[in-house]
């Protein structure tokens, strides 16, 4: 089939695109159910890599990173510390999270507590995978 003919063709690019969101059933720390709080599962409305929110967030750490990188080669160094860090992915997540259903939490504080670090994996991994859109 040339151009010319699927350019004809009946074909609403829209079906082709990514969905803006969807849903992740949070899986326990034990990864062998889902996750339960006051009996309801926990679930996350992730927005996809190809939203404005999204890649949004992706920039400002590539900005901060070569920000980074580059007062490393003038011989400053740069003074991260672990809530740096986690501050840093945090708020990438934060900017990727439509809705948490299920959990008392807002996205910062779930993001921001490394004991919860098991749900931000999932998150991020999710996040990571265009065929969840």
């Amino acid at each position: 089939m040339n151009y010319d003919q699927t350019n004809t063709a009946a074909m609403n690019l829209a079906d082709l695109e990514a969905r803006d969101t969807a849903w992740l059933d949070v899986q326990n720390k034990q990864d062998d159910g889902p996750l339960i709080f006051n009996g309801k599962p926990v679930r996350i409305e992730v927005r996809s890599p190809g939203t404005r929110e999204a890649l949004n967030a992706q920039h400002k750490q590539e900005l901060a990173a070569n920000a980074k990188t580059f007062a490393g080669i003038r011989g400053k160094q740069v003074k991260e510390t672990v809530d740096d860090k986690i501050k840093t992915h945090a708020s990438k997540l934060v900017a990727i999270t439509a809705q948490i259903d299920g959990l008392p939490l807002t996205p910062e504080e779930l993001y921001s507590n490394p004991k919860l670090g098991y749900i931000t994996e999932q998150v991020s991994k999710f996040h990571g995978d265009w065929a969840n859109f």
